[in-house]
């Protein structure tokens, strides 16, 4: 079969349209690229699409002129060569995309996967353990400027400014409603209402965490009210609470897993794995489209009364 020259000239015929289909699906992802990243969504969908039917069109073509009966294995053989074809192609044509119509698009396909990663990674929810990590960075920021503070740092703490001589109450005050305020704000955090569920996940923590720091200060304030202590806590608290977004737990994560977004810096690379996905593709859609094409080894003949049956 593979020696017949009907064989190959329906095959390549095939093959060459896969191929040209996928180059101009590749060519209308780089207009994506730069217009609406969700189209690319849209073109995905049709290149499945478009693969199946260029397969199916493929193998009945060759089945119309396939003498013999067109078992399974041979159909599947069928998509085989077809995808082998296009996904050649399909290497020469990255070859010269990421070559001259587009140098920096393989940096910009980059950009969009770690975009769309880490759009990805803020519907998760905030771990346990992301939680407990979070609550201990915002401690270890307030006490870290509550102790800028107690070395004398200038601070504006409504209306006072210098804290170089402090007197030992007011910093045993200071030291008291810190260890307070932190206690309350990590339990409120650490206790998940559950009317706060949506506010664990990623994309919501920090604002809501930043929420809660303020409404606990507003509740100490009011509590502690007259107290030395109490407009050094503010500042303490206000300046922890601009601080917080250095700790975002969505930035934390994405930093630590990024490097599992692929990242291809030569092109050869990039158009090789690129045509041996698109092979792999062609070999799993095969597999419904032979299904569907292939000749069966007893096909149902018709029924046809005997002589016998119609005499009776």
């Amino acid at each position: 079969m593979l020696n017949d020259k009907n064989f190959w000239k329906t095959h390549l015929k095939w093959g060459v349209i896969l191929g040209v289909m996928l180059a101009g699906l590749e060519l209308l992802k780089m207009f994506a690229r730069k217009v609406d990243y969700s189209a690319s969504q849209v073109l995905d969908l049709a290149m499945v699409v478009g693969f199946i039917l260029v397969l199916h069109f493929g193998v009945r073509e060759f089945k119309e002129s396939f003498t013999e009966r067109l078992s399974f294995a041979k159909a599947f053989r069928s998509c085989i060569v077809i995808s082998l074809i296009g996904a050649i192609l399909l290497f020469g044509y990255d070859m010269l995309h990421y070559s001259v119509i587009e140098k920096d698009g393989l940096q910009q396909k980059y950009t969009v996967a770690l975009a769309k990663y880490k759009q990805n990674l803020a519907k998760d929810t905030l771990t346990n353990g992301e939680l407990k990590d979070y609550t201990e960075a915002a401690a270890t920021i307030m006490n870290e400027r509550k102790a800028e503070l107690l070395k004398g740092t200038t601070f504006q703490a409504e209306g006072c400014l210098t804290n170089d001589s402090l007197p030992q109450a007011t910093t045993d005050e200071i030291n008291n409603g810190i260890l307070i305020f932190q206690q309350f704000y990590v339990n409120k955090l650490r206790s998940k209402p559950e009317a706060d569920k949506e506010e664990y996940k990623l994309s919501n923590f920090t604002s809501y965490a930043k929420r809660v720091l303020m409404e606990t200060l507003v509740s100490y304030t009011e509590q502690n009210e007259g107290k030395a202590s109490t407009p050094y806590v503010q500042e303490i608290v206000q300046q922890t609470n601009d601080t917080l977004a250095s700790i975002d737990p969505l930035e934390k994560r994405y930093e630590e897993n990024k490097s599992r977004v692929p990242h291809y810096d030569q092109n050869g690379k990039y158009a090789g794995i690129s045509a041996m996905m698109y092979l792999l593709y062609g070999m799993f859609f095969g597999l419904f489209v032979a299904m569907f094409n292939y000749t069966s080894k007893k096909p149902i003949e018709e029924y046809t009364p005997s002589e016998e049956t119609k005499d009776a």
